[in-house]
């Protein structure tokens, strides 16, 4: 099996579209919530209880399979995928992150615009915790973005909101009553 950050020869096109929130010379993030599609790494599928269940060991997805998940309708309904977070190529990217996870776990730390965020506010700082064996953490988008806190909702996101919605429509509207 290919290893998860093998993943960053998935989307050669897509990278050059976000290729400058990259930072130049290191490995390209994961994206933990991918799209279904070939080349993709298969992270879990979603119990019925909503949450998602990690398949071990993670198998990078062939032509045959996202084909036939598509044809049943909505793979990242029932599935979770991992593969090379687009950045700015994707409709959840702010501008600065990934607005999947700030709007999971709510707003980063305030930060001024003129600022990079130093590794104590990208990381809340938390009790030490056991975190689970993952396979993508150390080029998660979400891990790299929110530290251990990605890592405790992870298991809860399930990614298709259907159509081009994003998790940004989706919570606007839901805001306005709609």
């Amino acid at each position: 099996m290919e290893a998860a950050d093998g993943a960053s020869t998935a989307h050669p096109g897509k990278r050059a579209q976000a290729a400058g929130g990259q930072e130049p010379g290191k490995a390209p993030k994961t994206c933990p919530s991918a799209p279904c599609q070939e080349g993709a790494l298969l992270l879990g599928v979603v119990a019925p209880d909503g949450t998602v269940a990690y398949v071990q060991p993670p198998t990078r997805v062939s032509a045959e399979f996202a084909d036939r998940a598509r044809s049943l309708g909505h793979p990242e309904r029932r599935f979770r995928f991992a593969s090379t977070c687009v950045e700015a190529g994707c409709p959840q990217w702010t501008g600065r992150g990934c607005g999947v996870i700030d709007i999971t776990i709510g707003p980063p730390p305030h930060e001024s615009p003129d600022t990079k965020p130093s590794a104590a506010d990208a990381k809340p700082r938390t009790a030490k915790v056991a975190l689970p064996a993952c396979v993508i953490r150390h080029s998660c988008r979400w891990y790299a973005q929110r530290g251990p806190a990605a890592c405790a909702v992870c298991p809860l996101i399930v990614a298709d909101t259907g159509g081009t919605l994003t998790y940004q429509s989706v919570q606007a509207a839901s805001s306005n009553g709609q």
